[in-house]
């Protein structure tokens, strides 16, 4: 349903269709979008002579509650999830026996998962929790491509970079596909051989996508550095610093932040608090100050 409000009662959470009266601001001018960042709110509540006309269908209404039947969001989200499994299967299906595949392959899964993220971030975000055993990769997989297009949108990155970097997320642990499940999913702590194994699908996903036509730079650094650390004490090269790039940091913090807040089958998931507390109590880790925005970003959506 559509509404017209005064400019200052826009709140973050609304769906923005249109800006009416004197307004000049380029980065907000543009019809039909989320309002995920408090200063976007604030820089459109400080224009008195603007009205707004939000979606309540797609966004928070005025009274701060989601107008739209939350049931109608779980819905599409578990159609959107469901879709994207079936594209991914087939996708690593075909880099298991060698065949070539091509960043267009996966686009439609990065569509649908950001219309689904401009819908309703935390119900789409809390579908993706529930991994069974013989989706594990996959679904983390798109659960790290949905938290890394909502935190680079957060950052107010370009709309492209946004993209690589969601592709980047679907593909990052590309080279998992030979180990086995009972590797992937074993309780308890993995030996020597297992430790190896699971430590050497950076680099094999790297040669993997390397091998495929046109793949962008972002997803390839992604998929080599998402487990290198800010102390230098990651994996497969040890990078250090400035060594890590601004796109394998973002991948790193939502990597390990859906790995231990999601349900699986050999362990119960974290709270959203009680991850973000040890990921920011971790020394050396993360980035620090890009962790503090990545907490933010998730307040703002309502996944946390």
């Amino acid at each position: 349903m559509l509404k017209r409000i005064d400019a200052s009662q826009v709140r973050i959470g609304m769906f923005v269709e249109v800006i009416e009266g004197l307004w000049q601001d380029p980065l907000l001018s543009k019809r039909r979008f989320p309002l995920r960042r408090e200063i976007d709110a604030a820089r459109i509540r400080k224009c008195g002579t603007a009205t707004v006309v939000i979606n309540t269908t797609r966004g928070f209404d005025t009274n701060g509650l989601p107008g739209r039947d939350i049931e109608i969001d779980v819905k599409a989200a578990r159609e959107t999830i469901q879709k994207s499994v079936e594209v991914l299967e087939e996708v690593f299906g075909r880099l298991q026996v060698g065949d070539g595949i091509t960043v267009d392959q996966v686009a439609p899964v990065i569509s649908s998962v950001s219309k689904s993220l401009d819908q309703n971030p935390s119900v789409f975000m809390s579908v993706t929790r529930l991994k069974s055993k013989d989706e594990v990769t996959f679904l983390h997989s798109i659960s790290v491509s949905a938290l890394m297009i909502l935190f680079s949108r957060h950052l107010a990155l370009d709309e492209h970079t946004v993209q690589m970097l969601g592709t980047a997320g679907l593909l990052h642990d590309v080279g998992k596909i030979d180990i086995p499940l009972e590797v992937l999913n074993k309780e308890g702590r993995l030996d020597e051989d297992e430790m190896n194994l699971i430590r050497r699908h950076p680099e094999k996903g790297h040669v993997i996508l390397s091998r495929q036509e046109d793949m962008p730079e972002i997803v390839l650094d992604v998929c080599l550095n998402h487990h290198e650390r800010i102390d230098g004490k990651g994996y497969p090269h040890g990078l250090s610093g400035s060594q890590v790039s601004l796109h394998a940091r973002i991948a790193t913090i939502c990597d390990v932040y859906d790995a231990i807040t999601s349900v699986r089958p050999y362990k119960a998931p974290w709270s959203a608090s009680d991850a973000l507390k040890w990921m920011l109590g971790v020394e050396g880790h993360f980035d620090r100050r890009l962790l503090k925005k990545f907490a933010l970003c998730l307040s703002i959506a309502s996944v946390a």
